[in-house]
């Protein structure tokens, strides 16, 4: 006489069966988060409580990545991530044909997260000669850049300047459009200055500093 399985054994058996005959595949990867628009809040959330204390420059980098983003989103949607952007070094705004240790950083890791974000960036032979000069009391992209954004077709660039102060380094970053020097996004910021950073902004860089071009 056979042994008839109990019913729960054999609603057991017939799920696996199912289950294995039509496997479902696994659910896409969440997408890259984006800071929301009025991002200073969220990267003041990033600065460490005490204002002699170090900050993770790869975090506060990445949230002023995502904020360009957002605020590129919000203001142009019709931008294509696959448009190529080029990154340039972030400078002090009082000695722009000098960059340090962190500009370069900063950039590096600015350029990062925009790839991690689905953006095309490419990076160019002679970073040197992306530029920017001061006009009426700002600062502007040189002619230069038409020069190198048609060698590494690029259509819009990352700069950024910063000033230093007596604990803070007060920085912003921009997407600027080549073609008409139209500001797509800009993002101000302020991060501490410990002693790692201080030490990185004394430094100075060996690559890709820009300098003011006279018109």
């Amino acid at each position: 006489m056979k042994k008839l399985l109990p019913p729960t054994s054999m609603a057991c058996l017939f799920l696996a069966a199912s289950l294995g005959g039509c496997m479902v595949p696994p659910p896409p990867p969440p997408p890259v988060p984006v800071l929301p628009m009025g991002s200073t809040p969220v990267l003041n959330e990033l600065l460490p409580p005490k204002i002699d204390a170090e900050i993770d420059l790869i975090r506060m980098s990445h949230a002023v990545t995502d904020a360009l983003v957002a605020e590129l989103r919000k203001n142009h949607p019709s931008f294509h991530r696959r448009k190529p952007i080029l990154v340039a070094s972030f400078v002090d705004r009082n000695t722009l044909d000098t960059s340090s240790e962190l500009g370069l950083l900063i950039s590096d890791h600015v350029s990062s997260r925009f790839t991690q974000q689905g953006f095309r960036v490419v990076e160019p032979k002679l970073r040197e000669n992306l530029a920017i000069r001061k006009d009426k009391g700002d600062f502007i992209l040189s002619r230069d850049v038409e020069k190198l954004a048609q060698e590494n077709k690029a259509y819009a660039v990352v700069v950024g300047t910063y000033t230093e102060t007596r604990d803070l380094l007060d920085f912003t970053a921009k997407l600027i459009q080549i073609v008409d020097r139209q500001v797509l996004a800009s993002v101000d910021a302020k991060i501490p200055l410990g002693t790692t950073t201080r030490d990185l902004l004394l430094n100075t860089g060996g690559g890709t500093p820009m300098s003011i071009v006279e018109r």
